[in-house]
């Protein structure tokens, strides 16, 4: 099960990543840019989500939407961007013998975007309609309003789509400004994943070089220097409810996790199986199944550079929201157990490893999956961890490193609760989850 991969770093500076498939015919082409919007001034909130935005605006080889649009289409690709916290990335997937397009077409938004004022002025009023789809949607919203809560006062509590405010004060000098900091080429990695036999050819790394050189003006880009990252926890309130009239209450309760380097996440993603990875983990089984409280809940787990979290999530019945509440926290610190009724069992242990094992071999099937984890890995942590690589450690968790890392993280007193649902008596949940 060993997957293959070579890493490059071209004479521009640019890091590339090659990863063959043996028996697919496509590719996919995905550039990372290490930046997201967490390395915003924040009066500039939103300006990388608004960028990934504008490149599908028009470039100096493909000046439309349309021209651009028509580009892929002509091929039957697929093309589309993604911005986070800590990272945006851009990539087309297409049959393979397209990759020469694919890597053109990546390569124009990346480094000749029109970045037309109009398009600009006319985009801010997308973004605000998007703002508005998802504060409309508190399933999708209340992600963003728990790391408001827990990160409040840093970088990480800071929306990735921006305020109204932000959005309305960007101009085209602060999109040059920002791709002159972030978008220099050593500050990227290209990823192409998919077939094998046109990967081999020693014309990619020419063409992808080519491709990467085509204007002068990344010469003058920075690569936005060395970044220092601080506490981020917030020391205020831990609990948060915003009112909004909804047949359906949603919340995300969760404890400070590990940082996304941690040699110890493998022990807690098998525990998060455990708790709410799939439809026979305990969430599901306890709150959705015996008492029916819910349509959906999940375990929840988030890395960052320097934080993460650990916990759950539910959309719940408001008229039984106390309930849910409480059997949501009851079932995240009954994994604190190790002699009671509720003690990690070696059988469930091994259920989660292979389910986690299971997932990882389908998504590595997948040339966009492969690409996406090839990418981040080298962009975010330096190095890339193969396949077998990740399941030899998946393999290697034991029942007892489970249980090391439950009793490291769960702490009542270190418990995040943030709930969108038609309640405006905060105090509630508070005696709930404080105690």
């Amino acid at each position: 099960m060993k997957q293959d991969y070579s890493k490059h770093v071209l004479s521009n500076g640019l890091t590339v990543l090659l990863i063959p498939m043996k028996g697919v015919r496509s590719a996919t082409v995905l550039a990372y840019v290490n930046t997201g919007s967490r390395y915003e001034p924040a009066t500039w909130g939103g300006i990388s989500h608004f960028l990934e935005h504008m490149v599908f605006k028009g470039t100096a080889k493909y000046p439309t939407p349309k021209i651009l649009a028509e580009a892929v289409d002509a091929v039957g690709a697929e093309f589309n961007a993604f911005t986070s916290k800590e990272y945006t990335g851009y990539y087309v997937k297409s049959a393979s013998a397209h990759i020469g397009l694919a890597l053109d077409v990546v390569s124009d938004m990346l480094l000749t975007p029109a970045l037309l004022e109009d398009d600009l002025q006319r985009e801010k009023g997308v973004i605000i309609e998007e703002m508005n789809m998802y504060a409309d949607t508190p399933a999708r919203h209340i992600g963003d309003v728990f790391e408001q809560l827990m990160y409040a006062g840093s970088d990480l509590g800071r929306d990735i789509i921006g305020t109204k405010e932000t959005v309305n004060g960007l101009n085209r000098t602060h999109f040059v400004e920002y791709m002159k900091q972030w978008y220099g080429l050593g500050n990227m990695v290209v990823t192409i994943a998919g077939d094998a036999e046109a990967l081999s050819s020693k014309h990619v790394l020419a063409e992808i070089e080519r491709v990467f050189s085509k204007t002068s003006d990344t010469s003058d880009r920075e690569n936005g220097g060395k970044r220092q990252f601080g506490d981020v926890l917030s020391n205020g309130p831990r609990v948060r409810v915003e009112y909004k009239k909804t047949e359906q209450a949603h919340f995300v309760m969760a404890v400070p996790g590990l940082m996304r380097k941690s040699p110890e996440k493998y022990a807690l993603g098998v525990l998060s199986v455990v708790l709410g990875g799939n439809m026979s983990s305990r969430l599901f089984t306890e709150v959705r199944e015996k008492r029916g409280l819910c349509y959906y809940v999940r375990s929840d787990l988030d890395y960052y550079h320097d934080a993460g979290n650990f916990g759950a999530s539910a959309g719940v019945d408001p008229a039984r929201v106390d309930e849910a509440v409480k059997v949501v926290k009851d079932e995240v610190f009954g994994l604190l157990d190790t002699r009671g009724s509720r003690a990690l069992t070696e059988k469930e242990i091994r259920r989660a490893k292979d389910y986690v094992i299971g997932k990882t071999v389908l998504d590595f099937e997948d040339s966009e999956s492969l690409a996406n984890y090839y990418g981040s890995k080298q962009l975010l942590e330096g190095k890339v961890t193969t396949q077998q690589e990740v399941l030899d450690k998946v393999e290697a968790v034991t029942l007892e490193d489970v249980h090391a890392i439950a009793q490291k993280l769960l702490d009542e007193k270190k418990l995040y609760f943030a709930m969108i649902g038609p309640f405006k008596d905060q105090e509630r949940f508070e005696k709930i989850i404080l105690g």
